[in-house]
């Protein structure tokens, strides 16, 4: 979006990503360390989507080496920001967005999680914030359409955790996590999965109709069927086997996936239109 409205930056943006990926690192690492910490992930029946990595309950590291590169990763991504924030003379809104990364990073399993707000958590982070923080770093300003764009690939994001929390949720409640599918049941979290995913794709074409994202981004619908399979599988098999829920976990990976390279795509053509 920046470049197509100007130049960029690629010291920072390559900064940017170092430090997204160390922050993204560190919240898995931490959540495969607490899920063990608590007996989770013994008590869940992994899924290639589900249940944890799995290389704690294997022993292949130690719970300690995950902790301290969790840790570790934290301080990189932490450090980046801080020091793009300082290159951008303490400005407020990349002080904000740095903040709420890294409270929803450190706190996301052993708190927010347990608070019923771990998949606004990272919706949030790895959608609107990402994307407009990135976008804010290039240009300086605030715009509509990072938000917008953001939102909906945030909804995705939040969707896989959603549809991932249907094989776990027995042992998530035991273990003190109040998530959507256990807050709703699995009845009505199977029905309004799908409102969760028609949102995604209404939020980019909303925007469009408003004037406010660029019609390049419509290429995104070219994702919505493999969104709507997702929907339609964990829809008839939410009380079925795992077996029978894993292909909607990967239709919603995919379509989450496709919908960001679709963007992706759109908007380096956007640049030379």
């Amino acid at each position: 979006m920046a470049w197509a409205q100007g130049s960029i930056n690629l010291p920072v943006a390559l900064l940017t990503l170092v430090g997204c990926m160390a922050m993204h690192a560190s919240v898995n690492m931490l959540n495969d360390y607490f899920d063990f910490r608590s007996g989770l992930d013994v008590a869940t029946s992994r899924t290639p989507f589900s249940g944890g990595s799995g290389v704690l309950p294997a022993g292949e590291l130690t719970p300690n080496s995950v902790l301290y590169a969790g840790i570790g990763t934290l301080l990189l991504g932490s450090g980046v920001g801080w020091y793009l924030v300082y290159n951008a003379s303490f400005d407020p809104v990349l002080i904000t967005i740095l903040a709420l990364a890294i409270i929803s990073v450190a706190g996301y399993s052993s708190l927010l999680s347990h608070w019923g707000v771990g998949e606004l958590s990272a919706g949030g982070c790895l959608g609107t914030l990402l994307v407009m923080g990135t976008y804010y770093l290039q240009t300086g300003s605030l715009a509509a359409q990072p938000v917008l764009v953001g939102a909906s690939l945030g909804i995705l994001v939040a969707g896989i955790l959603y549809n991932n929390e249907f094989p776990d949720s027995q042992a998530d409640e035991k273990t003190g996590r109040r998530h959507l599918v256990i807050r709703w049941g699995k009845s009505r979290a199977a029905h309004r999965f799908r409102i969760l995913m028609v949102s995604a794709y209404a939020i980019i074409v909303a925007g469009v109709v408003a004037g406010l994202v660029a019609p390049i981004a419509l290429i995104s619908l070219l994702a919505l069927p493999k969104a709507w399979t997702a929907t339609k599988i964990l829809k008839d098999s939410y009380e079925g086997p795992n077996e029978q829920l894993i292909p909607g976990m990967a239709s919603t990976v995919m379509a989450t996936l496709l919908t960001g390279a679709l963007l992706f795509v759109g908007y380096v053509v956007w640049h030379f239109v």
